[in-house]
């Protein structure tokens, strides 16, 4: 099986905001370079997605190149930062944000989730994904997901995943067969 994870391109939004789930735009130029993207994708049997504009527009250019229509999924959504969503990160409480930068796996953000509850999100939405017959599956979704599917194929410990750097873009091949799964390429 071959999986795609491919992050949106980049959205339109200010530097330092704290955007999380909130459904914002594609910088200029998004859907240009989402047919240019979508044309890099090797044929796929299924399409994947967010529900979120900046990752289901992608998901329906690789779809129409493909010939296939996107699933959208709200476990493939990213990170809730439930009260911090659209303000910016320096107008946060310094002390709320440090305390949960110390220990995010564990701790939500007020009215939102932990690293591991995305993590458990994903993963479930992953088991689904697994079990329809397709073996080639673009998956179009947020940084957070995208790191949350590599450290579960790959093994690799939660607390640290959320360092993986991730281009908007990006594309990454998980593959798997019966010796398990490897990581092909990221951000390619």
């Amino acid at each position: 099986m071959d999986l795609y994870l491919i992050r949106h391109t980049r959205p339109q939004v200010e530097p330092g905001l704290c955007y999380g789930q909130l459904d914002v735009p594609l910088a200029a130029g998004g859907a240009a370079e989402c047919s240019v993207l979508a044309a890099r994708i090797p044929e796929v049997d299924e399409v994947w997605t967010s529900p979120l504009a900046r990752c289901s527009m992608l998901a329906d250019a690789i779809g129409a190149h493909a010939g296939v229509t996107p699933r959208e999924d709200e476990r493939l959504r990213e990170l809730g930062f439930g009260a911090w969503e659209g303000r910016r990160w320096d107008s946060l409480d310094r002390t709320e944000t440090d305390r949960w930068a110390a220990d995010y796996w564990n701790l939500a953000s007020p009215a939102g989730e932990s690293y591991r509850e995305l993590h458990e999100r994903v993963v479930t939405a992953l088991t689904d994904i697994m079990s329809c017959s397709a073996q080639r599956i673009a998956i179009v979704t947020h940084a957070g997901p995208i790191r949350a599917l590599l450290a579960h194929c790959l093994g690799l410990e939660p607390p640290h995943y959320p360092e993986i750097a991730l281009d908007y873009g990006g594309i990454s091949l998980l593959q798997s067969d019966s010796a398990g799964w490897r990581l092909e390429y990221l951000n390619g």
